[in-house]
């Protein structure tokens, strides 16, 4: 419930993030306060209550037993008063009402359904959303209603009564909503037959710009449960409004006392139900504790991976000829409409390999890391909250998720975050049910609440230290971002990154291990995630599935599948990626042990997060006292990825980009020449090794450090070494085939660094942005925007080689770095901004417009895909024009196919 509407950014957020801890204690009962009457009461007989008559509120004394020997299952339904919004803060205990009304009820046995929980209850459960209006509560009451409460407790309709239509989001006529109110109740019933249901004319309000409506709305309500009455139905209006506006805290929500009131309230009304209505609970009491039986139990039938058949496959000599010619017809003039693609079908058999994928272990003992909090050490966690690439220490409340974080500064002490002693949030639930991990590829890790019963996953995205908001850090409530699944439950879901995009993939683990994969897609930084489905993607290498865990071995970004042992010791799976993103091929890392001896220690006091920023996730042994005993992972292997080795560079200046291959660990090229179209090619189209197939430099770096560009406008592109951590450039121009250059018939000639980088290697690209021939300095921020240099580069000259070029600089797309490219998609001599989406290979492109303005213009989707990951997809000139063509890679062989670019061919 929000009372301004300009505040709604604020107070979204503050649910989550309060000022103080929970404090926990003894709670006294309201029947000393002066407005109140304290008296016995006796069940009231509704025949005798009028259309405009609803139960009023006698302070009946704690201690009344309700119904002896029945149990009352009560479900609170509503909005944020029911949820107890604010009462986590000023020592609050987050419980709201409910810890009142138990206690009041204490000659009762007392079971709180519903799939919401808040507070250190450890049954605090409702059915109750903050800042929802009556039709969201209908939409998402029902799996609460399935644990058929007995006693249904309805305090719902002041945000339907806000002022503002953003919040009151079917508006906030009181009649429409008393109408919304009705057909909530009649879905209770339908639902709940055997149970009764206490609908509260809702509190009063000091807000002048809601009070108004709120007091009519209050009027209707009892006519609303009078009508079901008349059905036959066990449904009671309830008047809160005699409840003091001085028990609020600012003019919507109840204070802590007023909390407490409130179930005194409750409690009374509970007090005036006819015995006779009250009946025993049907079915068992809701399970609300992790369990393997939850949400449908284990998932015994997890299909196994589906690869997806690679679309670069054998055609006919006729079909590779036909797309040739139609391509070379049009590899004059600039494109003016999208391009259509013609598909070649394989024209390269491929060259290259993956690297070993076996990874030896090789753990630095680093000693003690952390002292501790000494408190449980049980629920420490490890995870970066700043950003900054290293895992800070996390400490949850047990009961009510309250989250206390110490940023790492390894080697220097750890500090504090925020500015509350530690805390940066108070929490939305039990610990058993926080879950923290990247949502968005932001770098922040997210702390979201799951559902056990349904496998739904609510959200407060993670922006870090901020001194204007609560306890100076910024965390915003997402609202729901996954429904759940069947199966997912507090003990098989998974948050791990399968795909190394940053984002953390929402796993649930199935019988024997097996692994059901919903990718998380969505912009960088923002907050429009969206789950696919991806099926099974393991079958599973352990039957306790206690023993799985996720990490990230080699530093490549995709979690691992490990498996502990009793000694703390681990096996595994390194994840390899495939042609169909997010379906990964496990590769087998031996027998138990391959990956770390273990240290005589449960696996239940280990984690495994990455505490230095090298980006392997490292050994941590959480003490008694919770402190940490740490070692770094300092493990290799060649893990190194085919298609990730293969570069398309025009060598000759001919136009044609030639096929390279370079050596994963020395960056050595090995070059075949592109003969284009031939009858008497075996596939139809003649690649030329060069060399002898040999290399043709001995390279200089890593090939993930290695580019291609034409740095000196002569037409050839040249080799480029890039700084994996700061960018600068070395390079080697580009002399042509020379034989006297033995061994290599090359000549390349070194020129050394001519800039000094930006930032990360990888995130650097070479194009011609301008149109002079030589290729430009574009640097990629993390969502996609550039920085770019000019390339004023001449050949003897002393320099300065880059001049800015911030009139071409575009703003960014919100995706990543490692899906944007820049290539000539329509033939101006300008290279054009092209998102090439991981998840499916469709392709997105902004026109190159400098030096007008815009820079870049949207021309939307260029192509669809052809059913592989954009991992696996190159672009190439591959005709003697300048026209982009679209290249797939099978991943297993390096075999290519082409979708060539005919402009706007109308044929």
């Amino acid at each position: 419930m929000r009372r301004y509407p300009w505040l709604l950014a604020l107070v979204l957020t503050t649910e989550f993030v309060a000022a103080r801890p929970a404090v926990r204690g003894s709670l006294g009962d309201s029947s000393g306060l002066n407005f109140l009457l304290a008296r016995d009461t006796d069940p009231v007989d509704p025949s005798t209550l009028t259309a405009h008559d609803a139960l009023r509120y006698k302070g009946t004394k704690p201690g009344v037993s309700i119904k002896p020997g029945t149990e009352l299952r009560i479900l609170g339904v509503g909005d944020s008063i029911t949820v107890g919004f604010l009462s986590n803060r000023n020592g609050g205990d987050g419980n709201g009402y409910r810890l009142k009304l138990r206690n009041d009820m204490s000659n009762d046995t007392v079971v709180f359904a519903g799939t919401e929980s808040a507070g250190t209850m450890d049954d605090g459960y409702f059915a109750a959303w903050s800042g929802k209006t009556i039709q969201y509560i209908s939409e998402h009451i029902g799996p609460s209603l399935e644990q058929r409460p007995n006693v249904v407790l309805v305090h719902a309709g002041t945000n339907d009564m806000n002022p503002s239509h953003t919040i009151s989001t079917e508006g906030n006529d009181p009649h429409a909503a008393a109408d919304r109110l009705g057909k909530m109740v009649d879905q209770i019933i339908k639902a709940c037959p055997d149970a009764t249901i206490l609908v509260a004319m809702i509190i009063n309000t000091c807000d002048p710009s809601q009070s108004a409506a709120t007091k009519t709305y209050q009027t209707l309500i009892p006519d609303v449960a009078k009508k079901r009455q008349d059905a036959g139905q066990h449904v009671l209006a309830v008047d809160f409004t005699t409840f003091g506006t001085n028990l609020l805290q600012d003019c919507i929500h109840p204070t802590n006392e007023g909390y407490r009131v409130f179930g005194d309230y409750w409690y009374d009304f509970i007090t005036q139900i006819p015995k006779h209505w009250i009946k025993a609970p049907v079915g068992k009491d809701p399970d609300l504790t992790s369990g393997d039986g939850d949400n449908g139990g284990l998932d015994r039938n997890i299909p196994p991976p589906d690869w997806g058949k690679s679309p670069v496959q054998k055609t006919s000599k006729d079909v590779i000829r036909d797309a040739f010619q139609r391509a070379n017809d049009n590899t004059h003039g600039t494109c003016k409409g999208k391009p259509v693609f013609r598909a070649t079908g394989q024209i390269s058999l491929g060259v290259g390999h993956n690297g070993d994928w076996k990874y030896h272990k090789d753990w630095k003992d680093a000693g003690k890391a952390a002292d501790g909090l000494r408190l449980d050490p049980r629920y420490v966690r490890l995870h970066d909250m700043n950003g900054d690439g290293k895992a800070d220490y996390v400490w949850l409340d047990p009961q009510s998720g309250e989250m206390r974080c110490w940023l790492n500064n390894l080697p220097k002490p750890w500090s504090p975050a925020g500015t509350n002693n530690s805390i940066i949030g108070s929490g939305a639930g039990p610990a058993k049910s926080v879950f923290i991990a990247d949502m968005n590829g932001d770098g922040l890790e997210d702390y979201m609440v799951v559902n056990p019963k349904n496998g739904a996953v609510k959200i407060w995205w993670n922006y870090g230290p901020d001194d204007k908001w609560v306890n100076g850090w910024n965390f915003v409530d997402g609202g729901e971002i996954a429904t759940g699944v069947p199966h997912a439950n507090l003990d098989t879901l998974r948050f791990p990154d399968i795909n190394g995009d940053g984002r953390a993939d929402y796993v649930y683990i199935g019988e024997g291990g097996a692994l059901k994969h919903y990718m998380n897609t969505g912009s960088v930084g923002g907050q429009d995630v969206l789950f696919v489905a991806q099926g099974g993607i393991a079958a599973g290498a352990t039957h306790d599935i206690s023993k799985l865990v996720f990490a990230d071995m080699n530093g490549d970004g995709r979690d691992d599948y490990l498996i502990w042992d009793d000694q703390g010791g681990l096996t595994g799976f390194l994840n390899q990626p495939t042609q169909k993103e997010g379906v990964p091929l496990y590769i087998d890392q031996g027998p138990a042990k391959s990956l770390a001896d273990g240290i005589a220690q449960n696996m239940s006091s280990i984690r495994l997060a990455d505490l230095d920023g090298d980006g392997k996730d490292d050994y941590a042994f959480i003490d008694e006292d919770g402190g940490i005993q740490l070692w770094y992972n300092r493990g290799h292997g060649d893990t190194s990825l085919l298609v990730d080795n293969i570069r398309f560079a025009d060598l000759y200046g001919d136009g044609a980009d030639t096929y390279i291959w370079l050596d994963p660990a020395t960056g050595a090229p090995t070059v075949y020449a592109n003969a284009g179209y031939d009858p008497t090619d075996t596939l139809g189209w003649r690649w030329v090794p060069r060399n002898g197939g040999k290399p043709v430099a001995f390279g200089a770096a890593p090939a993930s450090h290695v580019q291609f560009g034409d740095i000196d406008g002569d037409g050839k592109d040249d080799y480029l070494v890039l700084d994996p951590k700061s960018g600068e450039l070395t390079v080697f121009l580009n002399e042509g085939e020379d034989r006297a250059s033995e061994p290599y018939n090359w000549h390349w000639k070194p020129i050394g660094s001519i800039a000094s980088g930006l930032g990360p290697g990888r995130n650097v690209r070479f194009a011609d942005i301008d149109g002079d021939g030589r290729d430009d300095y574009i640097f990629l921020h993390p969502k996609g925007g550039t920085t770019i240099y000019r390339n004023v580069f001449t050949r003897g000259g002393a320099g300065p080689h880059w001049t800015p070029l911030p009139e071409a600089d575009a703003s960014g797309i919100a995706q990543r770095p490692e899906e944007i490219s820049f290539h000539d998609i329509n033939h101006d001599g300008k290279a054009d901004y092209v998102w090439t989406s991981a998840v499916d290979g469709s392709v997105h492109v902004w026109l190159n417009n400098y030096p007008n303005k815009p820079a870049w213009l949207a021309q939307g989707q260029i192509a669809t895909g052809v059913g592989t990951s954009g991992s696996c997809v190159k672009w190439a000139s591959l005709l003697h024009g300048n026209y982009s063509d679209y290249i797939a890679v099978d991943p297993t062989n390096g075999a290519i196919a082409a979708w060539l670019n005919l402009c706007e061919d109308p044929r």
